[in-house]
């Protein structure tokens, strides 16, 4: 007997088999937006609460992505934030300005960003909020390796690349120094052998 005959004859009709489905299909969804939202750092700064995460998930080395910041005063929206708010995105010791974004959703901004090495960054925002003084490092989610979603092998590391190519070149320029120097050895060799060949049919 098929599930589906089994679940009418237990449930009487088929209204009750697709509001179950329908009920089952909007948990998944719920489930995933909340996954979607943990990703997501959130802070308190004074009045207004900040929210900072990547608009794309999870965020990977050498894809186009920006961050996503939602600024809050309770349960309120904050528009405007742009005109006086800035980004500095941070990783060890160097940063990156950037402008605010407004965004068609009141309260939300994003910020570009082209992430070219996996690990942790950081973003300051700075400024102000009408008139409040700003001024909170958040950590978004890590950035991670392009090979979490190549298929079906994963290309090098540009960054792997470039540093085997840099000892490549290190390498072959410590051999030209050592084959000019044995070629300087060699060649002198041969002067002093000549040089005693003369003197030694001269006497």
């Amino acid at each position: 007997m098929k599930l589906s005959t089994c679940i009418e004859n237990k449930f009487g009709n088929r209204s009750v088999f697709w509001l179950g489905t329908a009920v089952l299909l909007l948990a998944i969804l719920l489930f995933t937006n909340i996954q979607t939202a943990w990703a997501h750092t959130r802070v308190e700064v004074g009045p207004y609460t900040i929210i900072v995460g990547w608009t794309v998930e999870p965020p990977i080395v050498g894809e186009r992505n920006a961050l996503s910041i939602e600024i809050l005063e309770g349960e309120t929206a904050v528009a405007g934030a742009e005109a006086d708010l800035k980004a500095e995105l941070v990783y060890g010791a160097q940063t990156f300005r950037s402008n605010l974004n407004p965004t068609e959703t009141p309260g939300f901004y994003t910020a570009t960003i082209f992430p070219t090495i996996r690990g942790q960054y950081a973003v300051r925002l700075f400024g102000t909020i009408n008139g409040e003084e700003i001024d909170a490092t958040i950590e978004p989610e890590e950035v991670f390796a392009a090979d979490r979603i190549q298929f079906p092998e994963p290309l090098p590391d540009t960054r792997d690349l470039q540093k085997q190519m840099t000892t490549l070149e290190n390498d072959m320029q410590s051999t030209r120094t050592f084959s000019y120097l044995a070629i300087a050895v060699g060649v002198f060799g041969i002067l002093i052998a000549i040089v005693a060949l003369v003197k030694s049919r001269k006497s």
